[in-house]
């Protein structure tokens, strides 16, 4: 079997990951995660990719993790992430500077590839930046389903010192089965959610 891996692709290591995951189930009520931080080589998210349902962070009470990352204020990072359960849909990147209660949901969501159903409700213009913690906004929009995709943004960290700060992505899916769209719903399926812990320090 190690002679096997060693001729492994870097497709072919990701697929493995992700049906071990599907496997082991390694997510949250029974819902195989779609993306993943952890999956990618940029950074560790805060539960890991089993947890993605639940605003803001991905698991219902959500504590500050383990893992947190050390940058400098208004340093430009590499963010990466792997959608290895395709969806058709988009990304929004926010930011936090004390904890993870200042993120919003979208009210409504613009479909990627499709036009809104027939009474399909919060569907229609895309409710892109909608708060002042949103960095980036219908990040990678795509009307496929692919699987395996790998996304990387530069992306320039706001220019603050904090000790509890926290990086949300979330994947916003806009096929018609997820639909219909309701940001109030506990279990919204439109919307995946992860977070990275950080830390912003000036050198002294």
């Amino acid at each position: 079997m190690s002679e096997l891996r060693a001729h492994w692709t870097p497709a072919m290591r990701l697929r493995v990951s992700a049906c071990l995951l599907v496997v082991l189930g390694l997510c949250a009520g029974g819902a195989h995660a779609h993306f993943s931080v952890d999956m990618s080589d940029t950074h560790k998210s805060r539960h890991g990719p089993g947890e993605i349902k639940s605003a803001p962070c991905g698991r219902p009470d959500s504590a500050r993790g383990d893992h947190v990352h050390t940058y400098a204020p208004g340093e430009t990072i590499r963010l990466s992430w792997i959608e290895y359960v395709g969806h058709p849909g988009y990304y929004r990147i926010a930011f936090d500077p004390d904890g993870d209660d200042g993120f919003r949901n979208p009210a409504s969501i613009r479909p990627a590839g499709r036009a809104c159903g027939v009474g399909e409700p919060n569907c229609g213009a895309g409710d892109f930046h909608n708060n002042k913690r949103v960095l980036i906004d219908d990040f990678g929009r795509h009307a496929d389903s692919p699987n395996g995709q790998r996304y990387s943004i530069a992306l320039k960290l706001p220019d603050v010192e904090c000790e509890n700060c926290t990086l949300q992505i979330i994947q916003a899916m806009t096929e018609l089965d997820k639909a219909p769209y309701d940001p109030s719903a506990q279990d919204a399926n439109d919307l995946y959610y992860q977070c990275v812990d950080l830390r912003l320090r000036r050198a002294r």
